[in-house]
């Protein structure tokens, strides 16, 4: 029963919200990175990773999408290359997505870095 009341509170809170506005700029500059940092192969994966970044409809889609970025940079630049790649975006998400994907939480103990964070941050 706790279920549907779950279920219940999490529509209710969907239905009130306001809808969250992006800026498009914002969205396509992130985007045009992402897309610049995959090589030019025509492969079907490589494809559709393409796709799915130019359909992604928000910052918080691309920012989920950058864990398959880094895995295709993988096999095409080596782990360390990759991830200095992918880490290289981590700025234009700044003030594009919640402080907390970023792993920026106020009062948070402990290392401030995390798997997510550039290192010197």
């Amino acid at each position: 029963m706790r279920i549907f009341t779950t279920i219940l509170d999490t529509v209710a809170q969907r239905l009130m919200s306001e809808p969250v506005r992006h800026d498009p700029a914002a969205l396509s500059r992130i985007r045009r990175a992402m897309l610049d940092l995959l090589p030019g192969d025509t492969g079907w994966e490589d494809e559709r990773l393409r796709h799915r970044l130019m359909v992604a409809v928000d910052p918080k889609s691309l920012w989920f999408l950058r864990v398959e970025v880094h895995q295709r940079l993988c096999r095409s630049m080596g782990e360390q290359a990759a991830l200095d790649s992918v880490q290289a975006l981590w700025p234009l998400f700044e003030d594009s997505i919640e402080p907390s994907l970023l792993g920026k939480r106020p009062g948070r103990r402990g290392s401030s870095l995390r798997g997510d964070t550039p290192p010197g941050r």
